[in-house]
């Protein structure tokens, strides 16, 4: 009962703080992303507290903010970007025949309906209400949405999921006993239950937690009081994230983590002129003592799958490949891998392992999800996205500083993917399309805005 009125009360305050300023329930949407776990049924329908806050947002957005020129945004964006209509249209497309491809039908309506349509919802409430914020400068404002409460909001919350792993790391506090009481598995796993959930939620948010400290130092020196304090605390929390967000990752055991982490953050390095040779003499130096210092030889054997690990991820892969070849059109159906591998499924040198929820790779997740038609509409999304953040470059030899992060990002989790799964899960899918939707908003705001070299 005690439950119940609290999720009542937090839905009316929720609808109150969204319906008074729509930006500050976007704030709370994206603060509040692991409260997908908490969950219950609304008479026979199962559903989250996440999931409440995006229809309650869906439905203040039809009211308040849909009209004649969110049409007329929604149409110019259809006739300017139709490859990427077209790869939306058939990732969802995929998604919607995949129900009827479910061992489970109401398993895979709920899959449908988490992972696939309301974070597409929170995807044109983004790429419109960005576009319609007032301000006296049109690039001023998709810019404060962004680097004042959407980013922030996901920082706070890293910074909160971290600092509960950390604490967990000495303590075991909320740890199941199976990772916590055999050291060979000594992970956190914050709120999730499993380790991989932190390095999947914590590592894409690295960048953006760079990306703030950067750009809110330029903005300390605003003469309005309230502001410079609220640069203040995202600029503390930043700091905090850049150490805790990392030290989590590591204290999961998270190697696809960790490993995206440090190819998003190299990725920077990278592309910034004045890191640039530093970074390569550092991987280079890093890959020849990884080839040849029996010190790392642990480390050398995770990466080339060699060890436990490494050859459980390559035997989900052989026989997902194995199920794909015979299904390579329509794959499992959402909500079926899991029953329909097992007449593949294998050992691992005469040792029996479970059957996971996916094949632990993210373009194998989305084929055997969504079949052919859904990774093809996948990976025309990403192809899309990658190309409008660095449309500018091919413009004027610059890009926004924004899109460098959001690059980075994007690479942290698609590295990541290699070896996990960071969309099939309601934060990540909502996480994903939110940097789709700023790539587009950044590219069609690009003009008179930061650039991380000034050429």
């Amino acid at each position: 009962m005690s439950q119940h009125l609290f999720l009542i009360l937090y839905s009316l305050f929720f609808t109150l703080i969204t319906w008074h300023k729509f930006h500050h329930g976007l704030f709370l949407l994206f603060l509040l992303l692991p409260t997908y776990l908490i969950r219950f049924n609304i008479g026979p329908l199962p559903t989250t507290l996440l999931e409440v806050m995006i229809w309650i947002i869906c439905i203040i957005w039809l009211i308040k903010i849909v009209n004649k020129k969110t049409i007329s945004y929604l149409l110019s964006f259809i006739y300017k970007h139709k490859l990427f209509l077209i790869s939306i249209i058939l990732f969802l497309l995929a998604a919607t025949i995949s129900i009827f491809t479910s061992v489970d039908t109401h398993a895979a309506l709920g899959q449908w309906k988490a992972f696939y349509i309301e974070p597409f919802l929170i995807f044109i409430i983004l790429i419109t209400t960005v576009n319609q914020q007032p301000s006296t400068n049109k690039n001023t404002s998709y810019k404060l949405l962004i680097t004042s409460y959407i980013l922030p909001a996901l920082i706070i919350s890293g910074l909160i999921t971290s600092l509960l792993a950390i604490y967990q790391h000495f303590t075991g506090f909320l740890v199941p006993h199976a990772f916590w009481a055999n050291n060979e598995t000594h992970r956190v796993t914050a709120w999730y239950g499993f380790p991989n959930g932190v390095g999947l939620f914590l590592a894409p948010l690295v960048p953006f937690a760079l990306y703030l400290v950067i750009t809110k130092f330029k903005e300390l020196k605003t003469t309005n009081i309230e502001y410079r304090i609220w640069n203040i605390i995202i600029i503390i929390s930043c700091l905090l994230s850049l150490v805790s967000l990392p030290l989590a990752i590591f204290y999961s055991k998270s190697t696809g983590g960790l490993i995206g982490t440090l190819a998003g953050i190299g990725l920077l390095l990278l592309i910034y002129k004045k890191t640039r040779l530093i970074t390569v003499a550092v991987g280079i130096v890093g890959l020849v003592s990884l080839a040849s210092l029996p010190q790392l030889s642990n480390i050398k054997q995770e990466l080339l799958f060699q060890d436990r690990s490494g050859q459980i991820r390559l035997s989900i892969y052989n026989e997902t490949w194995q199920f794909l070849k015979d299904h390579p059109i329509a794959g499992a159906g959402l909500a079926s891998y899991s029953e329909k591998i097992k007449s593949y499924h294998t050992t691992v040198n005469g040792e029996g392992i479970e059957i996971f929820h996916h094949p632990h790779n993210i373009f194998l997740t989305i084929w055997v999800n969504l079949g052919l038609l859904g990774l093809i509409g996948f990976i025309l999304i990403l192809v899309t996205g990658y190309r409008l953040l660095v449309t500018d470059f091919k413009k004027n030899r610059q890009i926004p500083l924004t899109n460098y992060f959001l690059i980075a990002s994007l690479t942290t989790i698609l590295i990541t993917g290699l070896v996990d799964s960071p969309y099939i899960k309601n934060d990540l899918s909502v996480f994903f399309w939110m940097l789709i939707a700023l790539a587009l908003v950044t590219q069609n705001k690009s003009a008179n805005v930061d650039t991380l070299e000034k050429k």
